[in-house]
């Protein structure tokens, strides 16, 4: 669906100051003047930098959690950290095939943050 709206926007004449080839979330041209620099830019870093402390600090905490409340054998948590390692490092992958091929950008953004927003709901933070 992504491709159509860049493909479209490919073929319409072009506005003073558009961007060429890129479009806003509507599938119209991208103006230059509105759209871009340094505040997306910095959604972009402050996203990135969330993402990093929230995977750090989970992957520092969870031995201590697999092995003490939980009651899992040293091997079995370390065993299931390097799935989970693993998941975390190539799901962006699968994710972002799904975007290119079928959902668009912006689709895949708001399911993933519906699915995190019910994921998180049933499975509250253990105290």
């Amino acid at each position: 669906m992504a491709s159509h709206a860049v493909t479209d926007a490919l073929l319409l004449p072009r506005s003073e100051g558009a961007v060429a080839g890129a479009v806003d979330f509507r599938g119209r041209p991208a103006s230059r003047a509105s759209t871009g620099r340094w505040s997306a830019a910095m959604f972009v870093l402050g996203v990135e930098i969330a993402e990093r402390f929230a995977y750090h600090g989970v992957s520092a905490n969870l031995i201590s959690y697999l092995t003490g409340p939980l009651g899992e054998s040293t091997a079995g948590a370390a065993a299931a950290i390097n799935l989970w390692s693993g998941v975390a490092t190539m799901l962006p992958l699968l994710v972002a095939c799904v975007a290119d091929a079928w959902l668009g950008r912006y689709r895949t953004i708001v399911l993933a943050s519906l699915l995190f927003v019910v994921v998180s709901s049933h499975f509250p933070p253990f105290h």
